[in-house]
């Protein structure tokens, strides 16, 4: 939140089973924080495998932009 109003952009990033955690926190910023003076600006989806070739873990980017 204060990293927001600072900075006016922040990403937040998310591996695996941590993923819904991240898009909960975007959308209580967004929706109820800072509604009406910040929005989602863009998602990014990705995976990548672990050490030694292993299983791909999951990987999102959300970009929240201060509107005002």
């Amino acid at each position: 939140m204060t990293e927001l109003v600072q900075h006016r952009v922040v990403t937040l990033k998310a591996k695996g089973d941590s993923i819904p955690t991240a898009v909960a926190v975007a959308n209580v910023i967004t929706e109820n924080m800072m509604k009406g003076n910040s929005k989602i600006s863009s998602i990014a989806v990705d995976s990548e495998s672990q050490v030694n070739h292993g299983p791909l873990v999951s990987i999102i980017e959300i970009t929240i932009s201060k509107t005002n």
